[in-house]
C-alpha cells in the first residue's frame, strides 16, 4: 500500500484540522476555564481569610462583652461603697465612733471646701470627693489603730494629709501622746443611690 502525493496531502490537512481542533478548544475552552479557576481559587482565599479575620473579632466582641459586663459588676460594687450625700452625718459619725473607741479626744471635724476638680472623680461624674479636716488629741497607739480600723472601713475614702505632733506636758506619765490633724477625703453620690 503505497500512498501518493494527495493522499499525503489529505492525511497532513486533516492531523493539521485535529492538532488545530486541539489546539483551538485548548484556546477557547480549557484556558478561559482554567482563568476562571485561578480566579475563584484566589477569590475563595481571599474570602477564607476575611472569615478568619471575621471569626478573630467575633471572638474579641464576646471577650468584650464579658470584660464589659465584669466592669459593669465592678462599678456597681464601688457605687454600693459610695453613701449618697444624705447619708454624710452617719458617715462623720462612724468616724467619731471609730476615734473615741480608739481612746482619742475628737477636738473637731470639720467639712473643708474642696480645691476644684478631683483626680479620682472623672469630670461629669455623679459621684463627689467631700475633704473632711479632722482633730484628735490622744495615744499615739490608739491613733494607728483609728487608721487601721478606717482603712477597714466599707466606704471609700481616702487620707490626703496627716499632722502629728507629740503633746509634751513635762510628765513622765503622758508619754506617747500626740495631737493628729487629718485631712481625709469621703467619696459620696450626688444623687440617691438607686439599689435594686
Amino acid at each position: 500500500m503505497t500512498l501518493d502525493k494527495n493522499e499525503w496531502l489529505r492525511q497532513g490537512v486533516f492531523v493539521l484540522l485535529l492538532l488545530g481542533l486541539v489546539g483551538g478548544a485548548w484556546y477557547f475552552i480549557f484556558r478561559p476555564r482554567d482563568l476562571e479557576d485561578q480566579q475563584m481559587r484566589l477569590a475563595i482565599a481571599a474570602k477564607q481569610r476575611q472569615l478568619q479575620k471575621l471569626n478573630r473579632a467575633t471572638a474579641t466582641i464576646g471577650n468584650l462583652k464579658e470584660e464589659i459586663a465584669n466592669l459593669d459588676q465592678a462599678i456597681q460594687f464601688f457605687q454600693s461603697k459610695l453613701p449618697n450625700e444624705k447619708e454624710m452625718d452617719k458617715v462623720l459619725e462612724e468616724v467619731w465612733r471609730l476615734a473615741e473607741s480608739n481612746n482619742l479626744t475628737t477636738k473637731g471635724i470639720y467639712a473643708t471646701r474642696s480645691n476644684g476638680a478631683s483626680p479620682f472623680v472623672p469630670a461629669g461624674a455623679t459621684q463627689i470627693e467631700q475633704p473632711i479636716k479632722m482633730e484628735f488629741e490622744g495615744d499615739f497607739m490608739g491613733f494607728y489603730s483609728f487608721l487601721i480600723a478606717l482603712e477597714a472601713q466599707p466606704r471609700i475614702m481616702r487620707i490626703r494629709e496627716i499632722k502629728l505632733q507629740p503633746q509634751n506636758s513635762g510628765s513622765d506619765d503622758k508619754e506617747g501622746l500626740v495631737k493628729a490633724s487629718l485631712i481625709m477625703s469621703i467619696f459620696f453620690e450626688n444623687q440617691p443611690n438607686q439599689k435594686g
